[in-house]
């Protein structure tokens, strides 16, 4: 892992977040996931997201012959269903539909499918508020994404409900509106079908991170829509009919 490298991209990241500006990509490149997170961490340290406490929510990302990843997301990004996004919080208003779920008790790196899937007390419909700090970050480098939190800047989230049973992936339905018209209706449509399925390996990954997965953690389990990239002004909700509606006015 090169210092030389990690220390480059977090200063421009930690610029881009105290500046509200976004941070030119030249000169920039990571070797490597392990470098990737260590940014991550450099930049939340840098603007005190956690204060030496352990994150209480997550964003897993990844697709099927990719990159599974994974972003802490720090509390105060971590809103209700009807939140206003306030002036100058973004540069740009990227949406995507997400299944939130939140454990009832805490699970080591060994966790399993099986174990994880009976640890879940509530699920929530949820919708991620994604921004980039680095100049043209939506197609920079996925290793440049992932250090920018994975382009993640909040959570907005619905009602929490339980399920007696597990709702059959293909037959979920999601659709995103934007003042009242469809932009996305889908069935099944989470990149890995089951959006639990990436669960173990964030276990792990936590644990390595030394933050493991604690009852109470929200974690975000990935887009179902895809990113939308809406205007100001506008009011946009998620719908998955197994969990729910939330709503965001941007």
């Amino acid at each position: 892992m090169s210092k030389a490298h990690i220390d480059a991209v977090a200063r421009r990241l930690i610029t881009g977040w105290r500046t509200g500006q976004r941070q030119p990509l030249s000169g920039l490149a990571l070797p490597d996931t392990a470098a990737a997170y260590a940014v991550q961490r450099r930049v939340g340290d840098a603007l005190g997201w956690f204060d030496g406490a352990r994150p209480a929510a997550w964003k897993l990302g990844g697709s099927p012959g990719g990159m599974v990843s994974a972003a802490a997301v720090q509390a105060t990004a971590i809103h209700r269903s009807g939140w206003h996004v306030p002036p100058g919080y973004v540069t740009a208003l990227g949406i995507e539909g997400e299944l939130v779920i939140r454990l009832g008790r805490n699970l080591t790196d060994t966790a399993d499918l099986t174990e994880i899937r009976s640890a879940i007390d509530a699920w929530l419909p949820a919708i991620e508020l994604c921004d980039t700090r680095l100049e043209g970050g939506i197609n920079a480098n996925p290793l440049l994404r992932l250090a920018d939190q994975q382009l993640n800047r909040a959570l907005i989230l619905g009602n929490a409900v339980q399920l007696h049973d597990l709702p059959v992936w293909l037959k979920q339905t999601a659709i995103l509106r934007v003042d009242g018209h469809e932009v996305v209706n889908a069935s099944g449509s989470h990149p890995y079908i089951d959006p639990l399925s990436s669960l173990p390996w964030l276990a792990r990954h936590a644990v390595a991170q030394g933050t493991p997965l604690r009852a109470g953690d929200l974690i975000a389990t990935g887009s179902w829509t895809g990113i939308y990239w809406a205007n100001p002004g506008q009011k946009i909700t998620f719908s998955l009919n197994s969990v729910g509606e939330v709503m965001l006015n941007v």
